[in-house]
């Protein structure tokens, strides 16, 4: 009986932490030409063009526990600039498979569930995150060059300041 228990605890356990959760600085293999959710595609063949055409710098990679505190940084900085029109969207860095989302109280949670439906998700890769965080480019700019995607599931549309 003890046995069975163990192994049910167990079985509960990791059904509990969905694979979904899981991004390339936790050691998932992450691919973003083969991503699923729409737009990512387009946001990691436009952050290659500019990259290519030296429009933004390339950036260091960063993997696991220190990549993650990076771009968590980075993601802080976003939302506390942009925390009007991030308040309640979720953000998505395509190139690591990352979601977060901002809640309607200002929080910012990493590695939170992707959106199911009446939800806006903003889709960029991480270097385009630094570039905007480090104010080498606007969210305008970024978006006019497809570096950001704006997903918009039942929801009006924030307008960006600059």
């Amino acid at each position: 009986m003890k046995l069975m228990a163990a192994f049910l605890t167990a079985v509960c356990s990791l059904s509990t932490s969905p694979i979904s959760w899981a991004c390339s600085y936790d050691g998932q293999f992450a691919n973003p030409f083969s991503e699923s959710y729409p737009g990512a595609l387009d946001v990691a063949l436009a952050t290659q063009q500019a990259l290519n055409a030296k429009t933004i710098p390339k950036l260091s990679k960063l993997e696991g526990e220190e990549g993650l505190r990076r771009a968590s940084g980075w993601l802080q900085l976003l939302t506390e600039a942009y925390s009007t029109e991030l308040k309640g969207a979720y953000i998505y860095i395509v190139d690591n498979q990352l979601w977060s989302k901002m809640d309607s109280s200002d929080n910012l949670i990493i590695h939170s569930q992707p959106p199911e439906s009446n939800e806006t998700a903003f889709l960029l890769t991480e270097v385009t995150l630094h570039s905007i965080v480090s104010k080498q480019l606007s969210w305008k700019e970024a978006e006019k060059l497809g570096l950001v995607i704006t997903q918009h599931l039942g929801r009006q549309p924030p307008s960006f300041h600059n």
